[in-house]
């Protein structure tokens, strides 16, 4: 019997994952009461992430 899952939509790169029981954003997605429940995705958090940890490093200088 397999355990109940979500299907949900990356708000930035809009790829479908289905979310299990387990994942630390189920909770908040089955309280939702969207019919398409949205969330960040494990990648594009971390390519954010990396993004602001870029942006705050010193500049070289030339």
């Amino acid at each position: 019997m397999k355990p109940e899952s979500i299907i949900a939509r990356c708000l930035m790169c809009g790829k479908s994952y289905d979310l299990p029981t387990d994942h630390k954003d189920y909770a908040k997605l089955a309280a939702s009461q969207s019919s398409a429940p949205t969330f960040i995705c494990d990648h594009c958090g971390y390519r954010v992430r990396h993004e602001a940890d870029e942006q705050q490093k010193p500049k070289k200088p030339i």
